[in-house]
């Protein structure tokens, strides 16, 4: 089964602020948009991490978003004050938080989560390391999936200046089981141009690889297109072309777990 473990639905109205002055991205992105990709290629669905915009769905808009056979399930942000429900929602795989602060209330939020054993999904780029390894190392029974590993987030503008967030600052992952990343953002916006003539060897993009392969094993990377933000830097096809190519040159059996077995152990979908 292939999983895309990492997409964002908006409304053209409703487009996140930080891409508001980015005309690729201020536009309708609906399931709808997405799954001739997903089917073209082979995908059993796709995990939608629900933007602040689409958070406080009512049950009717959630039931529809849902009828999409390729929306495996609903991922959306943790709630900041109201107590988590004792029996989640069928379409609900976890919860997302674009930053750990480390505050009482998000702490008493997830232990909660712990207890209900479902996963956190944290933007790794917008989330500092030092809460980060605060969360991580002091609830260890909390699944963390840390989302965009290579691609920054902030305004466009911002994304040529903003460093890798990993190795080294990563590395102490290593030793956290309980961890597992997504490939998304593994195309640096300052390679975005090359993809029209493809003429970015994967030898380019074999170190960026390894170097997760290193942390996390074959067993705790997740394929995530990051759709549609990652359309600033290739298409989908691209994307995906890319990472097949990159992880068939593993093995087989890397293949297929990054591809969606891994996702699907991780948010509980059932193959």
């Amino acid at each position: 089964m292939r999983i895309d473990a990492e997409v964002r639905f908006w409304r053209r109205s409703n487009t996140p602020t930080r891409f508001q002055n980015a005309p690729l991205l201020t536009q309708d992105y609906l399931p709808q948009h997405l799954e001739p990709h997903l089917m073209e290629h082979g995908f059993t669905g796709c995990v939608a991490i629900l933007e602040t915009e689409l958070a406080a769905l009512s049950s009717m808009e959630r039931d529809t978003l849902m009828a999409s056979r390729h929306i495996l399930g609903l991922v959306p942000r943790l709630p900041e004050q109201d107590g988590l429900a004792s029996t989640p929602e069928p379409s609900v795989l976890g919860y997302h938080l674009p930053a750990f602060t480390g505050s009482k209330q998000q702490l008493k939020q997830l232990d909660r989560l712990c207890d209900l054993g479902l996963p956190l999904a944290v933007d790794l780029a917008r989330t500092p390391i030092a809460p980060l390894r605060d969360l991580i190392e002091t609830k260890p029974s909390l699944q963390v999936i840390l989302n965009h590993s290579g691609r920054p987030e902030g305004a466009p503008d911002q994304f040529e200046a903003a460093p890798d967030p990993w190795p080294p600052t990563l590395q102490w992952l290593q030793d956290q089981p309980q961890t597992v990343i997504t490939l998304s953002g593994l195309i640096n916006p300052s390679d975005a141009g090359h993809f029209d003539d493809w003429d970015l060897p994967e030898a380019h993009f074999k170190p960026k690889l390894a170097a997760l392969m290193t942390i996390f094993g074959e067993d705790r990377i997740l394929f995530g297109s990051n759709w549609p933000m990652g359309l600033m830097t290739a298409s989908f096809e691209d994307t995906l072309d890319l990472m097949t190519a990159l992880i068939e040159a593993l093995s087989p059996t890397s293949l297929a777990k990054i591809m969606g077995l891994n996702a699907a152990r991780c948010y509980g979908i059932e193959p």
